[in-house]
């Protein structure tokens, strides 16, 4: 399907069967998902009998009935390379799909500007927040949490004044709030590949230090979340560790560093009194 015509777009939106509105949503929070972790999130009940090629065979129908319909865009990358099988490739909004999710949010039909191929280091980044948000719905299905919210870039980033009076966005990679019990846990999260340099990391340190100064959290909900850095490795662990120390007291002790292995556990976790009122550092 070349163009999508308005009346056949409303019809669509409409007519949209609540999965496949799930999965637009979903892309469209998350902006890159690849087939497997949209096959975990919403063709999770095949994988409780042995038919594994049935949950491939009807993940793959519906994916490419809203590739034609151009709501999602199949990106030529895969991943895992050759041989990775259908559930490698990776789908972005397509055309009909951004006109469709301002439609639902009550927006209109505004025109759908293109999509450009991104490149490998934000694509692995982006996957990375994406499963991060499947594991955390595959705990929800396991009764280990509720999730109440998973806001990623860039819905997430917090605009502040910074020291001076000049305007700043602080860029954590995700926000989420969490249900565990009786508690709320609300938290912003980094997700490091391990690429970035020791100055890099230390001016987002500064970057977090310098929004919690401002208050702007703490006067909008009343706490100031707790900062999860998901890291490759022990190496990186400890690095950011380091990191952490240099920072003063009030704020240093926002901070937890979990590797990826260790990150879901500590989510789920019990809830903890981590979060911090005030703005004054």
């Amino acid at each position: 399907m070349s163009r999508v015509s308005v009346p056949r777009l409303v019809a669509l939106a409409d007519g949209m069967p609540l999965r496949e509105r799930q999965i637009v949503a979903t892309v469209a929070r998350l902006t890159l998902v690849s087939g497997r972790q949209l096959a975990d999130l919403f063709f999770y009940s095949f994988s409780n009998s042995s038919n594994f090629r049935t949950r491939s065979r009807v993940a793959r129908r519906v994916l490419s009935r809203l590739v034609e319909q151009r709501v999602l865009e199949r990106l030529e990358r895969h991943r895992g390379g050759a041989g990775g099988g259908s559930g490698s490739w990776l789908y972005a909004l397509g055309p009909a799909g951004r006109r469709m999710v301002a439609y639902w949010a009550g927006e209109g039909l505004p025109r759908s500007r293109g999509a450009h191929e991104p490149g490998a280091p934000w694509t692995a980044h982006a996957l990375a927040v994406s499963d991060l948000y499947v594991r955390l719905r595959e705990a929800e299905r396991a009764g280990r949490l509720e999730l109440l919210d998973f806001d990623a870039e860039p819905a997430c980033w917090r605009p502040y004044t910074r020291l001076g009076g000049a305007a700043g966005v602080l860029k954590p990679d995700a926000y989420v709030r969490l249900g565990i019990g009786d508690y709320e846990d609300h938290l912003l999260v980094e997700v490091d590949l391990g690429t970035e340099r020791r100055g890099q990391l230390t001016r987002q340190h500064h970057a977090y230090h310098e929004y919690f100064r401002s208050g702007v959290e703490q006067a909008k909900t009343g706490v100031f979340p707790s900062v999860l850095w998901i890291v490759p490795d022990a190496r990186r662990v400890t690095l950011l560790t380091d990191i952490h120390r240099r920072l003063p007291a009030p704020v240093r002790r926002l901070f937890t560093v979990a590797t990826s292995e260790q990150a879901l556990g500590v989510l789920c976790g019990p809830a903890t009194d981590t979060t911090v009122a005030g703005g004054a550092a």
